[in-house]
């Protein structure tokens, strides 16, 4: 992965995190690092610097009430950054689903055009889905989603295992995950070595430079 590209996803992750607080701070009437740290699955250290982020930029403020107790409540200004941050993420969300899907129906065209007529997604987060959502236009049926991590059992009515051999019918993967890419395309060819493994033009980056 390009030094650029790795700055834009920390960006990304960071500009997240800090619309999700001040969606907790406008929703929650008792706000709490720990559960907001809960939520996000984060570090409650690292919960508490974006609290101190946001109070020192004045996006959030403290105010005392009965029993020494501290209460986070939305500036004005919090609201308007709340606002920029919520078109922002959703504008990137609709050009990331944009790509991702014309590259996976470019890949499944051509796993159908060497002979492959189902596959298994190696994944099974929102990458997963959408590949789910493009076989459904493709000549590639989805058997169903490979991953060791999820907790899910079905993504669009398909099973979702931790291991290929409870599938029955791929004669193919597609590798569709932003989590642990690398490790979950090489423990998939270490265990089936005879398996080809489609990749999506966006995650190359992701496994070859490592693995070369």
């Amino acid at each position: 992965m390009s030094d650029a590209l790795i700055q834009r996803k920390k960006n990304e992750s960071e500009r997240e995190i800090v619309l999700r607080l001040l969606e907790h701070v406008e929703t929650e009437q008792s706000v709490s690092q720990e559960r907001f740290a809960k939520r996000l699955g984060i570090a409650k250290g690292l919960a508490n610097a974006y609290f101190n982020r946001c109070l020192q930029k004045g996006w959030i403020k403290l105010r005392q009430v009965p029993k020494q107790r501290f209460l986070y409540y939305l500036t004005p200004k919090g609201f308007a950054e709340k606002a920029r941050l919520s078109a922002q993420f959703l504008t990137h969300s609709y050009q990331f689903y944009r790509e991702t899907r014309a590259d996976l129906v470019a890949l499944m065209r051509e796993a159908g055009k060497l002979g492959h007529a189902c596959g298994a997604v190696l994944g099974a987060d929102e990458l997963a889905e959408i590949a789910a959502i493009v076989s459904e236009e493709s000549p590639i049926e989805v058997a169903g989603f490979v991953s060791r991590q999820s907790g899910r059992k079905t993504i669009l009515g398909r099973p979702v295992v931790s291991n290929w051999s409870e599938l029955t019918g791929a004669d193919c993967a597609v590798l569709a995950t932003l989590e642990n890419t690398r490790e979950v395309f090489e423990s998939f060819c270490a265990e089936q070595p005879a398996i080809p493994v489609f990749i999506p033009k966006h995650l190359r980056s992701l496994v070859w430079k490592r693995s070369e």
